[in-house]
């Protein structure tokens, strides 16, 4: 029979959103602790059926399909989703852009089997109307990826669920994009994928914020001659990221989840998006090393985050 008393916490995770997701309760009764957890798991699991490139049903699929013949009806958080990255296209000129999917199913990272209508190669964010009524349309033939937002707002909407249900500490990890809740913190280690030769890993602390970490360097692969990885330029159109290592923190993690893109694809000049939305950056790189971008600190400031041995 399941305790009532409070437990020092209570961990599970689940495969979604194309990682392993993993929700931490603490501070409440056991049996408290897993309802808030299941809820929180059945946000992320609806995200995961509306915003997947993969699924033939999902909003995100029906739009790639239909928008450009007419106006389709989301749910209004793939809504949301939507009006927010057209929000970081517009910040950053285009750098981020969720109509770059063309090139990552040319590239391989995604698949090509419930679409039909290649693609416009003029096409952009711009094309994209949102309607009222919880309605889009796009004006060219154009593919949508929500692969970098959705990750850290499901994460938000993870954490705001369970806050609403109880008074609690909470934590949700999908796949490096996390989200602390509550008066304790968090030490989060910047892992770039190779041991460092001093033994020394990059980490920080994480109160009542959120952190995600973008690279494409453990992704390269060659297509027709080319190193390509699974982010790319807006703009440009070319694959970012190959030699780079980026964590952003940021209250919300949609936010820290979408300037991951812009801070790989733009480096230090990404320093003013970064301050809009008062968020710190930790970019790294062979050449450069670590670098600190944003809040707090000056454009071309270069410093490192902690370290621990």
């Amino acid at each position: 029979m399941p305790s009532s008393s409070p437990t020092k916490q209570v961990d599970r995770a689940r495969p979604l959103l194309g990682t392993l997701v993993a929700i931490r309760a603490s501070g409440l009764p056991e049996t408290e602790a897993n309802r808030v957890i299941d809820a929180a798991f059945a946000e992320v699991a609806d995200i995961h059926r509306l915003m997947s490139f993969h699924e033939p049903d999902s909003d995100l699929t029906r739009l790639n399909r239909m928008a450009l013949a007419q106006p389709v009806v989301v749910d209004e958080r793939t809504y949301q989703v939507m009006g927010q990255a057209l929000e970081f296209a517009r910040v950053s000129a285009g750098i981020f852009d969720p109509t770059v999917a063309g090139r990552l199913v040319a590239w391989g990272f995604l698949p090509s089997a419930h679409l039909s209508r290649k693609p416009n190669q003029r096409a952009s964010w711009r094309d994209i109307e949102l309607l009222t009524s919880n309605k889009i349309r796009f004006h060219r033939p154009l593919w949508v990826d929500f692969g970098g937002i959705a990750k850290g707002y499901a994460v938000d909407r993870a954490i705001e669920c369970m806050a609403k249900l109880s008074l609690g500490q909470y934590l949700v990890n999908a796949g490096g994009d996390l989200r602390v809740s509550g008066s304790a913190s968090e030490r989060v280690f910047l892992r770039l994928g190779t041991p460092p030769k001093d033994g020394m890993i990059p980490a920080i602390e994480i109160s009542n914020g959120s952190v995600a970490s973008s690279s494409g360097r453990e992704h390269v692969r060659t297509v027709r001659g080319k190193k390509v990885g699974p982010h790319v330029h807006g703009q440009e159109h070319g694959p970012v990221g190959l030699r780079s290592f980026v964590s952003v923190v940021s209250e919300r993690c949609v936010i820290a989840d979408a300037l991951t893109k812009i801070v790989l694809a733009n480096g230090p000049r990404s320093a003013a998006i970064l301050r809009k939305y008062e968020a710190t950056a930790y970019l790294h790189n062979a050449r450069h090393g670590w670098r600190t971008l944003g809040a707090g600190h000056d454009e071309d400031q270069v410093s490192s985050p902690n370290t621990t041995g």
